[in-house]
């Protein structure tokens, strides 16, 4: 305590007689507060026993009866300070009661709140999951439904990867007159790493073709040939191919997918109406570097000349080294543009720049690079499953659409990666079996390649 509040205290003490009701009442509480009642009780028993023996007098006696004024007083003041005491404690009591009701039902109000938002959520992942299947299967029943598949003796890798076959052909195999060929094939792998790896494998790789020719005479076939043979031997094109790239490579693949060229600017303007943006490169043509190079449109003689076509004599077309004769040749320049669908076909079949085979495959590679960018956009899987159902309608496949949901399309997320076999240059010129040019390359180098990329 304090010195003045000290004396304060021996002040009141010492005239403690004569105190008015407000002196009394502090007097009381700073007694309280350094003593207590109990020392203040044996203090003023002590002062009364000495006044009564001391007083005579009327003055003595006035004395008297005020301090045993006083002896009611504290009790009376230190009762109602109880009082007070034991409402404020009550009070608290009460709030604290009711602070914790509250602080009990506040957690309960949240998990109501967490299980409405979760139950919500999934309220709308299941409809748009809706939406996704009935505009895939709309696209699919505009196209008249999905192409019969062929057969296909393929089986997932022993690591439990799937490899899909991937071919891109003139035209729609078995749904035409002549013979389908192909110039593109891929394969691509899903599962084995945290990224699809994508294959390319170039058309006039020499190799053995299971059941065509003399294997003893060493690889006298091209790779691209065994697509041919097989849609000659009742549509089993697809198989035949699969067999080869097992027999020469090792590689196995349980799903295939093959488009024709109509089918490929179908599905590209169905699914990205505003085209799709690339950076067209081309190598130089016959030693010269070109802004705007000439590629043949492989659809003019079906769907007429399209706005960038051009007409060129054999003489020019000679002039530029191309072996095809004159025709309608698109004209691409080089650099980043919006291309279509028809454009883009153009461009990614296009080998007559100096890099030939190995410049179309860049350019295959690319254009699924970049197509696989796009399609793996939730906008685009959610507004674009009308168009993703034309697309499974015009390819013929064997890919069950449980596995292309759940498995081929979550994997473009993690991203793509690119190779080809064999590599710029790394082989050497030669002959199929008819004459016609191909390229030899080590096959046991590159079917250990193949499998450490794509299983087996």
């Amino acid at each position: 305590m304090k010195d003045n509040k000290q004396k304060r205290f021996e002040y009141l003490r010492a005239n403690k007689a004569y105190l008015s009701e407000r002196e009394k009442q502090e007097y009381y509480e700073l007694v309280e507060e350094i003593e207590g009642w109990q020392a203040l009780e044996e203090e003023y028993a002590a002062d009364l026993e000495e006044e009564r023996a001391q007083s005579e007098s009327s003055s003595s006696e006035r004395r008297s009866r005020s301090s045993r004024s006083l002896d009611s007083a504290p009790a009376a003041f230190l009762s109602q300070r109880g009082k007070k005491k034991e409402s404020r404690r009550a009070e608290e009591n009460a709030n604290d009661e009711t602070s914790e009701e509250t602080a009990n039902k506040k957690p309960k109000k949240k998990k109501r709140w967490i299980k409405r938002i979760f139950f919500l959520l999934i309220a709308l992942i299941l409809i748009m999951i809706g939406f996704f299947i009935y505009g895939y299967q709309r696209g699919i029943s505009r196209e008249g439904g999905a192409i019969k598949a062929e057969q296909f003796n393929g089986a997932a890798n022993a690591d439990g990867s799937v490899n899909i076959l991937l071919l891109g052909a003139d035209q729609r195999p078995g749904q035409s007159s002549g013979v389908a060929h192909s110039d593109s094939i891929m394969v691509l792998n899903i599962g084995r790493s945290g990224k699809m790896q994508l294959v390319s494998f170039m058309r006039d790789t020499l190799v053995n073709i299971p059941g065509v020719g003399d294997a003893s005479q060493g690889p006298n076939m091209k790779l691209n040939a065994a697509f041919t043979i097989g849609e000659q031997n009742e549509n089993q094109g697809v198989e035949l191919v699969r067999q080869t790239l097992q027999q020469n490579f090792g590689i196995n693949a349980k799903y295939y997918a093959v488009v024709d060229f109509s089918s490929f600017a179908t599905v590209i303007d169905s699914m990205f109406p505003g085209g799709v943006q690339i950076d067209a490169k081309f190598a130089t043509i016959n030693g010269q570097k070109f802004d705007e190079v000439p590629v043949p449109d492989d659809l003019a003689e079906t769907e007429g000349m399209a706005k960038n076509d051009k007409q060129l004599s054999a003489e020019e077309v000679a002039a530029l080294g191309y072996p095809d004769g004159g025709g309608i040749f698109m004209m691409i320049k080089q650099g980043p543009q919006r291309m279509d669908g028809r454009t883009l076909l153009n461009y990614a079949r296009f080998r007559h720049d100096d890099q030939g085979d190995f410049g179309r495959v860049q350019r295959q590679q690319q254009v699924m690079q970049t197509l696989t960018s796009k399609v793996k956009n939730p906008l685009t899987l959610f507004t674009g499953a009308s168009a993703m159902g034309t697309a499974r309608a015009v390819t013929m496949t064997n890919l069950p659409n449980t596995f292309l949901l759940t498995k081929a399309l979550p994997a473009m997320f993690g991203g793509i990666e690119n190779t080809t076999i064999p590599s710029d240059n790394d082989w050497q010129s030669a002959y199929d079996m008819y004459g016609g040019s191909g390229i030899l390359i080590d096959m046991n180098k590159y079917s250990a390649k193949a499998q450490e990329l794509l299983g087996q």
